[in-house]
């Protein structure tokens, strides 16, 4: 299955397009949100918040390094919601 079809995956472009404060399209796949568009770790643990509070599941703090592109958070919050591709 493919990136763009996978349930929840613009959601989630969105989500951390407006932690980063870009456009949904500025957000690549793979790209790391560190280095494209300059987040730290107090974006980070919004993003982890927003996330949580949408999709109402808990994500431990330790998976913040694991979070690092929009499929890397994809593949972080599939894991912990359960969610089959």
């Amino acid at each position: 299955m493919t990136q763009a079809t996978r349930p929840h995956w613009e959601e989630l472009r969105e989500m951390a397009a407006e932690v980063l404060e870009v456009e949904p399209e500025e957000i690549s796949d793979t790209g790391l949100f560190t280095e494209e568009h300059d987040s730290d770790s107090l974006r980070a643990i919004e993003l982890l918040s927003r996330v949580e509070k949408k999709y109402r599941i808990e994500l431990p703090q330790s998976e913040l390094p694991n979070m690092a592109s929009l499929s890397a958070l994809y593949d972080v919050v599939a894991k912990y919601a359960h969610w089959h591709d």
